[in-house]
């Protein structure tokens, strides 16, 4: 299979949250490189905390039209938390709480889809009207106000199940906020059709970056990786989540295999594998700018310069083009 050879004003490696925005947001042709949807697929998708970067939120809350809002919401362990919310896990007052197929104390439990994750209950009620109806019936027995349901109500039309549900029942029905959660999956499905219509970038899916050599990011693509692919930009983005391409460490240095480059903040304790598995890199990143020969501009933004956190994804893809021509 012949290669495939591509050039472009931006290149992005990476297809999550940051990335996503980056390329939405930055001036000229953008290829992106997305190996699969990532941590924020697994999110709560929930952006907290907010309020550091106006002109990110107004951005982004434009930009989802009325998906997410400025709000509070209900996690599954009663907790508050306020930022830039789903929509529909938008959340006042003291709905009853309703878990299903599981004794929960505080929540209200129901029946339904037993044998099921969450994710596979959306995927259901998003291909099947009897599902909701069925769901509608079991929830009509709790005989309450406004409920709170875990986040099932589908991925692709959950807004329709979510007003089909609550029309029924007379009642407003809310989602309370989970992590991994299907509320994450909706937000990258949403971010990457947005992403798609925007005619000046361009998004290579299945694809894993192995090199850069010489002003050009290599590597293979599809599900078998027998393409193999060489891409150029002028302006080199790595938005690859962390722990990137497999950290390495040496000594008391660690370093990114792609980009030779070294983590900047400082480890507490040793490196080993105990350190590894209660500090998974959550709020670790490399330089913002770095020397990567063949580029004019190579920047890091997501995890991979500012540790886990869907703010700060936001912000590093929102500002990722900043001072660029």
């Amino acid at each position: 299979m012949r290669a495939l050879e591509l050039d472009s004003d931006n290149l992005i490696i990476g297809g999550g949250l940051a990335g996503l925005i980056a390329a939405m947001r930055l001036r000229g042709s953008t290829i992106l490189l997305s190996g699969g949807l990532g941590a924020t697929a697994v999110s709560s998708g929930v952006f907290h905390p907010a309020g550091s970067d106006p002109g990110a939120e107004d951005w982004f809350l434009r930009m989802m039209a009325g998906s997410y809002v400025k709000g509070g919401c209900l996690t599954i362990t009663g907790a508050t938390r306020s930022g830039l919310v789903p929509a529909s896990a938008a959340c006042e007052g003291s709905p009853a709480r309703i878990s299903i197929n599981e004794d929960r104390p505080g929540f209200r439990r129901i029946n339904f889809m037993e044998g099921r994750s969450f994710q596979e209950m959306a995927r259901v009620l998003d291909n099947d009207d009897e599902a909701a109806d069925l769901l509608i019936d079991t929830l009509s027995a709790v005989k309450a106000g406004d409920l709170l349901v875990p986040p099932v109500l589908g991925i692709d039309r959950a807004a329709y199940v979510r007003d089909k549900v609550s029309r029924s029942l007379g009642v407003k029905v809310n989602e309370y906020v989970t992590a991994p959660s299907v509320l994450g999956l909706r937000l990258i499905q949403a971010l990457r059709k947005k992403a798609a219509c925007n005619e000046r970038s361009q998004i290579l899916d299945t694809v894993k970056a192995e090199r850069i050599v010489d002003g050009r990011v290599e590597g293979v693509m599809g599900t078998k990786g027998r393409r193999t692919i060489s891409v150029h930009g002028d302006n080199l983005f790595i938005a690859t989540g962390g722990p990137m391409t497999g950290f390495i460490t040496d000594g008391d240095r660690m370093f990114e295999p792609l980009t030779g480059a070294t983590v900047t903040r400082d480890f507490e304790g040793d490196l080993n594998d105990q350190f590894f598995s209660e500090h998974p890199l959550m709020f670790k990143g490399i330089e913002h700018e770095l020397y990567v020969h063949g580029f004019d501009n190579v920047r890091v933004i997501g995890a991979a310069s500012c540790g886990y956190g869907l703010y700060e994804a936001l912000k590093s893809g929102y500002h990722a083009g900043d001072g660029l021509e």
